[in-house]
């Protein structure tokens, strides 16, 4: 079977007509523009509660046995900002319940291991109008880059001379390819918290500590608010120096994030970036970093720069010492960035390490992995749950 999913805001019959004629078999057409995907929380119920079953009640999760039982996966987006919107951003988020919370290493990265025995094939197509070169190849790297953790073939469909479809080779993101620029010291920073948790996020714990450090320097304004969007969006027009700070989700912003990033215009100031992520290693991030670059341009905002933190994810297990230890060097670099106007270039490259696994970090893991001890905080979960026996649940496939 396969299945086209019509994210757009407007469908265009023509151009499913079109992509219905490179196949030799009916597609079936999922329209899912209204009422737009719930954005994922990060809840992790899909993993330890209900293993493989989303406990959102919408039109993605009505669609999970389509995508499952599918050979080829097409999906049709609109872009924004100068990458893929909140709505395709959403559409891959939600895709986590396929996947489980465990870990295996590829190419010195970690990767969730698969739920099921394969996965359809992910063909994808946006318009180009509104993007430029640079913009059009980070999102197309990212698309990438998510099929291939995904473990799914990527194509994508282009509209040159007639429609075809292209084979996506692999590829990796470039580190820091615009440099980090520099301002005075700042009298105020505006920090945007991205993460989409209801309560008791990583995020809000450690911008609880920098609000500790620096005061009155600085304003928290938490993205889960959203009848300030407006407001905000307003003032983004106004304040000199603004940073989002948040949690990587599939290789970029949560899908919410984005949809507030779709509201900015282009102002004077600066812009900076801090993302943090359960993976222990930085490069899962650059997809990521290689987009705010463009943004910081199409918005038309001094760059500062993109701090990258990984192996966040299980911080609040530790003691308090443990937790202001791991802590410490994220502060730090953000009290730097308003005292000095700048990121700290030692500090930027000691918390983006390792950038990926070497030997050592991969013998170490086997050895864990050997004992149990690598899936020791998820098995935990899952027994305090009563969930553990159904760990490996397969619900969507027929």
């Amino acid at each position: 079977m396969k299945t086209l999913f019509d994210l757009r805001e407007k469908h265009d019959g023509e151009l499913i007509e079109a992509i219905q004629k490179l196949y030799q078999e009916p597609l079936k057409v999922v329209p899912m523009g209204e009422p737009p995907i719930t954005p994922c929380i990060g809840c992790w119920n899909c993993w330890l509660k209900t293993p493989g079953n989303c406990v959102m009640k919408d039109s993605m999760a009505e669609s999970y046995s389509d995508y499952m039982n599918s050979d080829t996966v097409i999906v049709l987006m609109d872009t924004a900002q100068g990458f893929l919107n909140h709505q395709g951003k959403a559409f891959l988020d939600r895709t986590i319940p396929h996947f489980l919370p465990y870990i295996e290493i590829v190419d010195g990265e970690c990767h969730h291991a698969a739920r099921y025995p394969s996965y359809p094939d992910l063909i994808f197509y946006f318009d180009t109008i509104d993007l430029t070169k640079q913009e059009e190849q980070v999102l197309e790297d990212y698309l990438y880059r998510t099929a291939y953790h995904f473990q799914s073939k990527a194509y994508r469909i282009e509209m040159d001379n007639g429609l075809h479809l292209r084979p996506l080779p692999p590829r990796k993101a470039k580190r820091q390819t615009i440099a980090f620029e520099s301002v005075g010291p700042m009298e105020k920073l505006v920090i945007y918290n991205g993460s989409p948790r209801r309560s008791g996020s990583n995020s809000a714990l450690i911008l609880r500590n920098v609000t500790e450090s620096l005061g009155e320097k600085v304003e928290i304004r938490d993205l889960k608010e959203r009848d300030k969007w407006e407001e905000w969006a307003a003032a983004f027009q106004e304040e000199e120096h603004v940073l989002f700070f948040m949690p990587l989700y599939v290789h970029a912003m949560p899908s919410h994030v984005m949809a507030f990033m779709e509201k900015l215009q282009a102002s004077k100031g600066s812009i900076s970036f801090f993302v943090q992520s359960g993976f222990p290693e930085s490069s899962q991030s650059h997809y990521l970093e290689a987009y705010f670059e463009q943004l910081a341009l199409r918005l038309g905002r001094i760059y500062l720069g993109t701090a990258i933190k990984g192996g966040m994810e299980g911080m609040q297990m530790r003691p308090p010492g443990g937790q202001a230890k791991i802590m410490e060097p994220l502060v730090k670099a953000i009290v730097a960035l308003v005292f000095d106007g700048r990121f700290n270039p030692k500090d930027i490259h000691r918390l983006a390490r390792p950038v990926r696994m070497g030997l050592l970090m991969k013998t170490i893991f086997r050895i864990l992995a050997k004992f149990g001890l690598v899936n020791y905080f998820w098995d935990q979960q899952l027994k305090e749950n009563q969930a553990f026996e159904r760990r490996f649940e397969q619900p969507y496939v027929k």
